[in-house]
């Protein structure tokens, strides 16, 4: 019974997180090039930042777990992992639908696209190696070369097709702020999925087998 409570709580906290996202969407100021297509780049941006912060967190996780020998950080380290690629895998998606509506079309050779499905593949590969290797360091020390492909991708990439940033460089500060909120939700219930994920990890380890 606590934990069917336990479990409404979590969904409740969580589907207030998506409903307060989705009003300000609602509410969302439009953009004078774009008009009310901006509102898929509010949501693509949203989770693509989160999923990157995910991984570079996850990274620095798992460089610590390799230089303290902490087992339970490499732990930490791969949960958010998951959620981080997850999390990136939306973004990426939302930047093909931001393209349809926007510019009428995928550009599949389009920089940025390229690299957002580069990192998608290589941190997936990470964590399939990681999820065979039995030697926590080495999986430790994998998240962090993976957090350091992100930041290497991310900068090195050149814009082509792909506008600046407007979520710092818009002259509309409802436009900025608006960017910025949206960055927030996400990150909030990543971090309360990433919750929910490590206490049942921590009851399914706990029960009597």
């Amino acid at each position: 019974m606590i934990l069917v409570k336990h479990r409404a709580y979590f969904w409740a906290v969580l589907g207030g997180i998506v409903l307060i996202g989705a009003l300000l969407l609602w509410r969302a100021p439009d953009e004078q090039t774009l008009g009310t297509g901006i509102r898929s780049v509010y949501v693509h941006v949203a989770f693509t930042w989160t999923g990157m912060l995910g991984l570079v967190v996850a990274g620095l996780l798992g460089l610590i777990a390799y230089i303290l020998r902490k087992r339970s950080l490499q732990e930490w380290s791969n949960s958010i992992a998951w959620l981080a690629l997850a999390s990136f895998l939306i973004g990426l998606v939302m930047s093909m639908i931001s393209a349809a509506i926007n510019w009428g079309a995928i550009f599949w050779q389009e920089p940025r696209t390229n690299s957002a499905l580069q990192v998608l593949a290589v941190g997936l590969i990470v964590q399939l190696i990681n999820g065979w290797l039995t030697s926590y360091r080495l999986k430790g020390l994998l998240a962090f070369l993976l957090s350091l492909f992100v930041i290497w991708s991310t900068s090195s990439t050149p814009l082509v097709l792909h506008p600046g940033n407007a979520a710092s460089t818009s002259p509309s500060s409802a436009i900025r702020l608006t960017f910025l909120a949206l960055f927030i939700l996400c990150s909030l219930a990543a971090i309360w999925i990433l919750i929910r994920v490590r206490l049942n990890r921590l009851e399914a380890n706990s029960s009597p087998s």
